[in-house]
């Protein structure tokens, strides 16, 4: 049996549908950046091998692993170029990581041509190429159904077609989706960054690329910093002119220059709030 480490996004998750399709005999996580060291560090053990996919391992993590088990790692964050020219390596910044397991699938013997409409799919709006209509609402339906519906439906049925019930779910989000980006926008507050870029935060939930591209262009603002306090997340997106993944990686995440976050442990002020309000010391 392997193990299977991938994003808990749309990409990480279309990773692990085709990883399960075909491989059968895989145990799969769905994590967020900062938590993969740690579970390579407690669940490697007792494995035939690992598949990373979508995320990455620090250095030391990953040179740890090396001699001790098969790693097979796929990945297209230019975070983790670093590790390009490994053994087991599958690195390019120009797909998805949903597009490279596929063809790193393909090239293993396996006939995974059932998926190409999805992989095309969701590779158009991982890379946010936003050529398919249907992209975006990929990922509603990914969001509404939750990971392990979502990774059911697609291994019982490749076809990226929206069925009756999928397409009614899909057309009562997107009137709500609409409302909730607007409102979100207006709950931050513009500020200019120590490097004198101007900047807008705001805390937001979800559909946070949606989000990020409505306030910079309604706003005109360079980066956009979406705190998710329920979760401990924050994303940022930018315009393309300006690279946010040096501030992700400076607080232990990754990504992608114009979409990247990170995890925290902040308190998001909530003992500030309580100290005013009079019931907190």
């Amino acid at each position: 049996m392997h193990l299977h480490i991938s994003h808990n996004d749309l990409d990480g998750v279309g990773c692990g549908i085709l990883i399960k399709k075909y491989l059968k005999n895989v145990n799969t996580l769905y994590l967020n950046y900062n938590d993969v060291d740690q579970a390579l560090e407690e669940e490697s053990g007792g494995y035939d091998g690992v598949i990373i996919t979508d995320v990455s391992p620090s250095k030391r993590a990953y040179e740890s692993m090396l001699g001790e088990t098969e790693i097979t790692f796929i990945d297209h964050h230019p975070t983790s170029a670093w590790l390009k020219g490994n053994h087991g390596v599958v690195h390019d910044t120009a797909k998805s990581a949903t597009k490279l397991t596929y063809e790193w699938l393909e090239s293993q013997g396996y006939d995974v041509s059932p998926y190409a409409d999805f992989v095309d799919c969701v590779n158009d709006f991982d890379m946010w190429h936003m050529k398919r209509a249907d992209s975006l609402q990929m990922n509603i339906l990914f969001m509404k159904l939750g990971i392990d519906r979502f990774e059911s439906r697609f291994l019982a049925v490749p076809s990226a077609e929206f069925g009756e019930s999928e397409a009614l779910i899909i057309e009562i989000e997107e009137d709500r989706r609409d409302r909730y980006i607007r409102n979100s926008a207006k709950s931050g507050f513009q500020f200019t960054d120590t490097k004198g870029r101007s900047a807008y935060a705001v805390f937001c939930e979800e559909y946070n690329s949606e989000v990020g591209n409505y306030i910079t262009d309604e706003l005109g603002v360079d980066y956009v910093v979406i705190v998710n306090a329920q979760k401990k997340k924050v994303s940022l997106r930018s315009v393309p002119e300006v690279d946010v993944s040096e501030i992700a990686v400076r607080n232990g995440g990754g990504g992608h220059k114009n979409a990247a976050g990170f995890s925290v442990d902040f308190g998001f002020g909530m003992k500030c709030l309580l100290r005013d309000m009079g019931v907190f010391e």
